[in-house]
C-alpha cells in the first residue's frame, strides 16, 4: 500500500513541476509528462504482483530474514569490500533459488576506501586521548597532523 502512495505522490510532484511540458535531459529523447505518466501506469500490474508476493505470498517477511542473515553471517558490507561481494553472492543465490526471473549480476565499478590508523589527542587544558572514527572516502591527515584550537582546547589529529 505504501508503494502506491509513493508512486502517486511522485507522479503528482513531477506533473506539478513542469505542468506537462517536455522533459529535457542530456541528449535523451524529449518526452512529455503525459507520456511518462502513461509509461508508469503500464507498470501497475507488475508493481501489484511484487507487492502481493512480498506482503501475502511466499516472500512474506523474507526481507527481515535475509537482512538478519547478512548482518549475522557477513557483517558490515562497505563499498568494494570482500564482505559486500559475499553478500551480493548470497543474495544472488537466494533470488535464483526463489525462482525469480532474470536474476543476474552486472559488472560495476565500486569505489573502495581503506580505513587508515586514526588517533586524536587533546593537549590542553590536559592531555587526553580521544576516540575518533574516519568517515568513508575521507582524505588522509598529513604526516605532521592537524592542530585544532577551540576556546583554549588544543587537539592534535594524526
Amino acid at each position: 500500500m505504501k508503494f502506491h502512495v509513493f508512486v502517486f505522490v511522485g507522479v503528482i510532484h513531477l506533473l506539478s513541476l513542469n505542468s506537462g511540458k517536455a522533459v529535457y535531459g542530456n541528449g535523451i529523447s524529449q518526452r512529455t509528462f503525459q507520456e511518462i505518466k502513461e509509461e508508469i501506469a503500464c507498470y501497475g500490474d507488475v508493481a501489484k504482483a511484487i507487492i502481493n508476493l512480498a506482503v501475502y505470498g511466499k516472500a512474506q517477511n523474507r526481507s527481515y530474514e535475509r537482512l538478519a542473515l547478512l548482518v549475522d553471517t557477513v557483517g558490515p558490507r562497505l563499498s568494494g569490500s570482500k564482505s559486500l561481494e559475499k553478500a551480493i553472492q548470497i543474495m544472488h543465490q537466494n533470488l535464483q533459488e526463489d525462482g525469480l526471473e532474470n536474476v543476474h549480476l552486472e559488472p560495476v565499478k565500486i569505489p573502495h576506501w581503506e580505513r587508515g590508523e586514526e588517533s586524536a589527542v587533546m593537549l590542553e587544558p590536559r592531555i587526553h586521548k580521544m576516540a575518533v572514527l574516519g568517515l568513508g572516502g575521507s582524505i588522509g591527515t598529513p604526516p605532521e597532523g592537524i592542530i585544532c584550537l577551540f576556546k583554549s582546547i588544543c587537539c592534535v589529529l594524526y
